[in-house]
């Protein structure tokens, strides 16, 4: 309802801002299409294929948007895309629903139905004279109020009508005189009135700010019972987020959780999900050691519940124990779990299970296979990502739930279409059962019906074509709209795309690097290009080992021994060889033969922003790049890089590098010889390097330089 009172309001807000974006994929189609651009913003090139094309027909759709996080419905009889209330609506209410099913929470929980009554509305006429409503007693004028709100269900009247102002004013007056029963049934009341125009509208913000002080006030004298019910009544109103009583009454309750129940415990974080937050001053651990003690005596749905509470206030476990016991818990429950329940679950274990539980995350996903036809879309998608943070990848539930969102892939959100794009891209994964789902997201990308949604939310449009092209995927059309001017510019007006700049900068370079050669489209302005890849640019390793990062270590070290092997460290050089890429990589040369070259010196002076590609004629030198592939570019328990890896070796590859990669977990190992051992089965493999000899001979210098070193400590 809180939405509802303030959408009015947001559409008078956004209407400005949406006049000058509505077009923004329509300009960059129609400019694509047409090959009319800013010379500025162009590379050179040739006409496109029909297949690469936005299609000419794009119907602009109008609309407008606030602060609400909406989500996008379609028919599924026309694929008309719709705005609709907001999907976190949708959980509250599921939350909401859950408590009222189960016979314990029914005393601090109120139903719709259950709101003021029909009690006192043939009983009560109404002063004719505004000025008779002076000599009311709080009694009456509170009687009053609930029988005129009561005749809302049979008569809607506005709230905001002069009529009313009168007794609006005189229940203001009164509140503090009226009985705690009485008190609750005016806010009760409250909420049959149609809704306002806005939280602030004058007879509307009069009285739940009154309502709001009064129930405040009164808070310190009322158990837990009353509390949660009050709550409650603020909950139908949907004023919970910014009223002071929710508030004050999470703070106050957020001392007591040690001694809670289990369904006062679940309730409380129902509110705490409310507000979005949980005080400071409140011990998450004995949240957390509360619940563990309970977790046996709630069902899986308040379980649901107490996740919501968790994630929304961007609170996550650190009892491993609770941990684990969710996790058996959800596993016992998978054949009756609600798909909103179990989505807010995994939501929370995703953020929760520490890497050293990743066996758990694993065994869940096994777990959760044979559910999967079951379950709705939401609900894949947070199984797609449960893996996500530990770059846990469970193979046969990618596939099923990827090739699930193809064939429903026109039914589906931006949003989501978005999420599992990401999570294909992280695991480098074609799905065997679905390869053709990328050519199906760029068809959906380019469809009419996405253009207000893809107004909406500019962010998950960038990112989708980032993601495509991270894996390899080129949609000519697609990339031109993401780069032009007018969406660049909406990026930019939101605090919330503040990091978009790095993806901008990605699509970028690697246009650069593999864009095709008859692209046409969009380019970014070079002062541009050059200020992102500024400021996006990583560090390289300088100073004290000991203020340096576990990479920045990792790649001093295999540099000291690479330059063993090379003969001097003239011969190699850390850079940012992609300068769009925040770890730098090594590099060195080589002959013909494979013998070492020094590096040339014009190679060495190039700007730390530059492309540095290989100089001089082809066959001449042979230039390498060595990655040192740190713990988080594998996929947890594999030896196959993540997606991100696997675009930088693909693009060096194509500059003209030979590439070797390093693995962590084989370089790791404690002896010399062991490291070396690994430097030079990578080098074999992926190097022009000749090798003869080259390891023992490294071994003796740097064993030698070692023993050197200790002489002079001891």
């Amino acid at each position: 309802m809180c939405a509802q009172r303030l959408w009015p309001t947001v559409q008078a807000l956004g209407r400005g801002l949406v006049s000058s974006r509505s077009e923004i994929i329509q300009q960059g189609v129609k400019a694509y299409n047409a090959q009319n651009f800013n010379p500025n913003h162009l590379s050179q090139g040739h006409s496109i294929s029909s297949h690469d094309r936005f299609p000419l027909s794009q119907r602009i759709i109008h609309t407008s948007r606030g602060s609400f996080n909406k989500v996008v419905a379609r028919s599924f009889h026309s694929g008309t895309v719709l705005l609709v209330k907001e999907f976190n609506d949708t959980e509250n209410e599921h939350a909401h629903a859950v408590l009222r099913s189960l016979p314990a929470y029914h005393a601090t929980t109120v139903a719709k139905e259950e709101t003021s009554g029909s009690t006192f509305y043939h009983q009560y006429t109404f002063p004719p004279l505004d000025s008779e409503w002076a000599r009311c007693s709080a009694d009456e004028v509170a009687n009053r109020f609930i029988a005129t709100s009561q005749e809302c269900r049979y008569r809607p009247m506005d709230l905001e009508d002069r009529k009313h102002s009168e007794l609006c004013s005189a229940l203001v007056r009164n509140l503090r005189q009226l009985s705690d029963n009485q008190l609750l049934q005016v806010l009760s009341a409250l909420s049959l009135w149609p809704p306002t125009n806005a939280t602030t509208t004058p007879n509307f913000v009069a009285l739940w700010n009154a309502l709001d002080q009064a129930c405040t006030e009164r808070i310190n004298r009322w158990d837990m019972t009353r509390m949660f019910l009050v709550a409650d009544h603020w909950y139908a109103l949907r004023l919970s987020r910014i009223s002071m009583y929710n508030i004050q009454m999470t703070k106050l309750l957020g001392r007591k959780v040690s001694t809670m129940g289990p369904t006062q415990l679940v309730q409380y974080l129902f509110y705490a999900n409310l507000s979005r937050k949980l005080e400071p001053f409140i011990i998450k651990k004995d949240i957390e050691k509360r619940i563990s003690e309970v977790l046996t005596q709630i069902s899986i749905e308040e379980l649901g519940v107490i996740a919501m509470g968790f994630f929304k206030t961007q609170t996550f476990l650190k009892n491993e124990r609770l941990v684990q016991g969710i996790v058996k818990k959800t596993q016992e429950n998978l054949d009756c779990v609600s798909d909103a329940s179990l989505c807010a679950i995994l939501k929370l274990l995703r953020k929760s299970i520490p890497v050293t539980q990743w066996k758990l995350l694993h065994s869940l996903l096994d777990s959760l296979v044979p559910q999967l036809d079951r379950l709705n879309h939401m609900c894949l998608l947070q199984v797609a990502l449960l893996g996500n943070d530990l770059l846990v990848y469970h193979p046969q539930a990618i596939d099923i739930i990827a090739s699930k969102f193809a064939s429903d892939i026109s039914s589906i959100r931006l949003k989501d279409i978005e999420r599992i794009t990401f999570a294909l891209m992280l695991y480098n994964c074609v799905p065997p059962s679905r390869p053709d789902i990328f050519s199906l997201i760029a068809e959906e990308l380019r469809k009419p019906e996405r253009t207000m949604e893809i107004n909406h939310y500019p962010k998950c449009f960038v990112s989708c074509v980032v993601y495509l092209t991270t894996l390899g995927f080129f949609p000519q059309d697609l990339i031109s709209a993401a780069l032009q001017p007018s969406m660049l510019n909406l990026l930019s007006m939101s605090r919330h795309y503040s990091d978009m700049g790095r993806e901008v900068s990605e699509l970028e370079w690697a246009m650069v690097i593999e864009g095709p050669p008859n692209y046409q489209g969009y380019r970014l302005n070079p002062d541009l290009r050059q200020q992102l890849t500024r400021e996006y640019l990583g560090n390289l390793p300088v100073g004290s080992i000991k203020g340096m990062t576990h990479q920045e270590k990792l790649l001093i070290e295999v540099k000291e021994k690479l330059a063993a092997m090379l003969g001097g460290h003239e011969f190699l050089t850390i850079t940012h060889v992609l300068p769009h890429v925040q770890t730098p990589d090594l590099v060195f040369c080589t002959d013909a033969e494979g013998q070492p070259v020094v590096l040339p010196q014009e190679y060495r002076d190039l700007a730390a922003t530059d492309l540095k590609r290989p100089l001089g004629r082809p066959g001449e030198i042979q230039w390498n790049t060595v990655v040192v592939a740190g713990r988080n570019s594998f996929i947890r328990n594999t030896e196959e890089l993540r997606g991100n890896v696997h675009m930088r070796k693909r693009q060096l590859s194509t500059l003209g590098y030979y590439v070797s990669v390093i693995p962590y977990m084989e370089y790791n190992r404690k002896s010399l010889r062991a490291k070396l051992s690994c430097l030079d089965r990578s080098l074999k493999e992926g190097s022009s390097l000749c090798l003869d000899g080259r390891v023992e001979s490294a071994w003796v210098n740097l064993k030698a330089s070692m023993e050197k070193q200790e002489e002079m400590i001891g």
